[in-house]
């Protein structure tokens, strides 16, 4: 990403999540499949791998949107119907994985991920979008609020806008797509890489709680979708070599 200090000529981040998917979806991908599936037994039941297809190293670890987001998980077919649902310049994934196996009609299923190294990543300007777009993007959240028995006036276009348009994408998979697909919330612990955001699980839980109340979403949660806890690593960790 050019002119982003925190980003290398490789497409490495220096700190705070982007690093730490960057580190565990190259470097220890074995114990992020198992970390997810073990938070998603819906989908374990019927699958004992993922194939992580972004962010790859060999890629400078590029993240998708879009069209390219729907092509890098073998779902391209559905790229009209995605843009008669969200205008362009959808949600960047910070991660994306194929779960071979899980039906659906490509036969196999999808996991998007977000990922976060401190509450403050989680809030935003809101949605800045207007005229079409804006109303576009206000039927999709209103239909993802009724699949979701969201009340109608919770606030979807604020400083949680990030989280609810990943909460879109999901609907839009499952209730659109026909596309047997997962939601992970990636939530990293004692991050050091900024001195700052060295959150702990139980910090965590509890921002967790306070996100979903304000969005409306209850006790009960999003089906289909998990929080996944990790450790966070040291940077010099992406520096090494890939273990074979």
């Amino acid at each position: 990403m050019p002119g982003n200090r925190q980003i290398d000529a490789e497409g490495r981040a220096s700190a705070g999540s982007r690093l730490q998917v960057q580190i565990h979806v190259n470097r220890r991908h074995e114990y992020l499949s198992q970390s997810v599936l073990d938070s998603l037994p819906d989908l374990s039941s019927s699958v004992s791998v993922l194939q992580w297809v972004s962010v790859l190293e060999s890629e400078h670890f590029e993240e998708h949107r879009d069209a390219a987001f729907l092509r890098r998980l073998g779902l391209i077919g559905l790229w009209p119907k995605l843009r008669g649902f969200w205008p362009r310049g959808g949600p960047r994934w910070d991660a994306l994985a194929i779960a071979p196996g899980a039906g659906g009609p490509t036969g196999h299923g999808v996991v998007i991920v977000e990922a976060k190294s401190h509450p403050s990543e989680v809030y935003g300007p809101g949605c800045r979008a207007s005229g079409q777009s804006r109303r576009l993007i206000e039927r999709a959240l209103r239909q993802t609020k009724e699949w979701l028995g969201v009340r109608p006036e919770a606030d979807w276009m604020g400083d949680l806008y990030q989280t609810a348009n990943r909460l879109a994408h999901l609907y839009f998979l499952r209730q659109v797509g026909g596309v047997p697909a997962w939601y992970v919330g990636l939530y990293f612990l004692n991050d050091r890489s900024r001195p700052s955001f060295a959150t702990t699980e139980d910090q965590w839980h509890s921002e967790i709680r306070a996100i979903k109340e304000r969005l409306g979403l209850g006790s009960s949660g999003v089906p289909h979708a998990a929080e996944v806890f990790l450790q966070a690593r040291e940077p010099g960790e992406l520096l090494s070599p890939p273990s074979r």
